[in-house]
């Protein structure tokens, strides 16, 4: 028995500085041979038409900055498409006073209420038809050029299916919200030039991303059966043999959740979106031609296992230390692998500095956090996943993606 719980804090242990290592290699390594230099990537003469969905809900706080600066986006062909998901308070209003200002924006307006992912499959079927579909949500402010960057690989990739952007957070005022801007930045961000490098992304951005339209209609659209559409539709997007890619100049400013109560509903829903991916892409085992996935598959299968190591092996620990025995499990108080977990976490966020400072020049305010970071993601995550379980792997799919809002704060009104 002693044996096993060593074994399971090594794992514990282990796992987050292994992965912390490919994370700033894999990080590195696409920032020097893909990002470093801005003339990788060349504008073309003529630009594909696009259609730009921002499917909302509730959103009328929020929503007149995102109409400002999509109203000053430079990409020559362009419709934007807001569709309301039969929203309760004045979202539909606020749009209908944009329409006349600028004539690009339309308003699909759903009158019962479907969740995200049924709202973008109305969109798409109704109101696009452009090569390109943009989708960014209702909170995501973009600069004049992110379009662009995102648009442009398709013009010389033929089996490019998705181009995923880059979210910075834009509020921190607090410390919650500073957390996040460090783990949007070093873990996050990181994450997905790391996956880029070995060919597999785990997920896109759903607050901003581009897609060949047509794909999107091959496979299907988007699934309802998800928490988590933006995973689910990754997955079905490189089954269907696409290849999907991060730009991280593709920039896009989101609004992090201010309050714990909503911070802690969000990553519940990104838990459960991971369990959900699990169920509905487990058959990526029955072909061999599947075989690229099977590695980030197992990644996120072993992430898991780790979420459940942590939290049953710190249970374990407090409740033997309650009732008087030697404690067993995994110690809460951090010890010389919390020093060794909280430099490999500085070093990351060096990594992230260096390869996000261009897009973000007050990221190092954010530095201060990074040596707390780790308890408080790695707890945070490691709490949702197992909270989440049950409702993961047993609950029904259907509607899993039907949505609420998330507390919202107003925003500049010029970008």
């Amino acid at each position: 028995m002693q044996n096993i719980l060593y074994s399971i804090g090594y794992f514990t242990f282990l796992y987050p500085v292994i992965m912390s290592v490919i994370w700033i290699v894999g990080g590195l390594f696409f920032w020097w041979y893909k990002e470093r230099k801005k003339q990788r990537i060349k504008f073309p003469g003529d630009w594909p038409a696009v259609t730009l969905l921002v499917p909302c809900h509730n959103e009328a706080v929020s929503l007149d900055a995102t109409c400002d600066a999509l109203s000053r986006l430079s990409y020559p062909d362009l419709r934007v498409v807001f569709i309301d998901d039969a929203s309760t308070d004045n979202t539909a209003d606020l749009i209908r006073k944009w329409l006349p200002k600028v004539p690009f924006f339309h308003l699909l307006r759903l009158t019962n209420n479907q969740g995200k992912a049924m709202a973008l499959n109305c969109g798409l079927q109704g109101a696009v038809h452009t090569p390109i579909t943009v989708i960014i949500d209702a909170d995501t402010l973009i600069t004049t050029d992110t379009i662009k960057w995102l648009v442009a690989p398709f013009t010389y990739r033929p089996r490019l299916g998705a181009v995923t952007g880059n979210p910075l957070v834009y509020n921190r005022d607090n410390s919650l919200e500073n957390l996040q801007t460090a783990e949007f930045a070093s873990i996050l961000g990181l994450i997905k030039r790391s996956q880029r490098s070995l060919g597999r992304v785990l997920t896109i951005s759903g607050c901003l991303t581009a897609f060949r339209t047509d794909v999107l209609k091959e496979i299907g659209g988007f699934s309802s059966r998800s928490a988590t559409e933006d995973i689910d539709i990754t997955w079905s997007i490189q089954k269907s043999f696409y290849e999907v890619w991060f730009e991280p100049r593709a920039v896009g400013y989101i609004q992090a959740p201010r309050t714990f109560k909503e911070f802690w509903k969000q990553r519940c829903r990104w838990a459960l979106g991971g369990w959900h991916l699990l169920r509905s892409h487990k058959n990526i085992f029955s072909r061999w031609y599947w075989r690229r996935l099977w590695p980030v598959y197992l990644d996120f299968v072993i992430s898991y296992v780790w979420s459940f190591c942590l939290v049953l092996g710190t249970l374990l620990w407090l409740i033997t230390f309650l009732i008087g025995i030697e404690p067993l499990g995994l110690s809460p108080f951090p010890a010389w692998y919390g020093a060794v977990i909280s430099f490999i976490c500085l070093v990351q966020f060096a990594a992230a500095l260096l390869t996000n400072h261009q897009y973000d020049s007050k990221l190092y305010h954010s530095f201060f956090w990074v040596p707390w970071y780790p308890l408080f993601y790695f707890s945070i995550g490691a709490l949702t996943v197992v909270w989440t379980s049950y409702r993961g792997l047993f609950g029904k799919l259907e509607s899993a993606g039907k949505w609420k809002s998330p507390a919202r704060n107003s925003l500049p009104g010029s970008w």
